[in-house]
């Protein structure tokens, strides 16, 4: 048995400058979008755990106006109609501020029950 060896004959084509210039702009584009979403992901998540802190500060600068209706104060100090200033609570080096106003849900009667809304304000980083 006689084996012939055949010379290999190849068509390979190089690949060119301008191929590998377009496919490196293709990729940058997409690794740009993905970083776009991971960078807005990231604001997102933040954002939340700030706004969940700060139902949790309106909660923490509301309970002690529960504790304080009696009928002994009920018009003076913090149940008192009018706007209040509230205080400061600082979480995480972002400052929670919590004005908050009192109204009256019936004007005639002096006992009549109130109505107290606290706005949570802080600055996001």
């Amino acid at each position: 048995m006689y084996w012939r060896r055949m010379p290999l004959i190849c068509n390979k084509r190089a690949t060119t400058l301008f191929e590998i210039i377009v496919a490196t702009v293709i990729f940058s584009m997409v690794m740009a979008g993905m970083v776009s979403i991971f960078v807005a992901g990231k604001q997102h998540v933040m954002h939340s755990r700030d706004r969940m802190t700060s139902s949790e500060i309106g909660k923490f600068f509301l309970e002690p106006l529960g504790l304080a209706v009696s009928q002994s104060t009920w018009d003076t100090g913090a149940l008192s109609e009018g706007a209040h200033s509230g205080t400061t609570q600082k979480i995480n080096n972002i400052d929670y501020t919590a004005p908050y106003a009192v109204s009256s849900l019936d004007g005639a009667r002096p006992d009549a029950p109130r109505r107290v809304v606290a706005t949570v304000h802080w600055t996001e980083n």
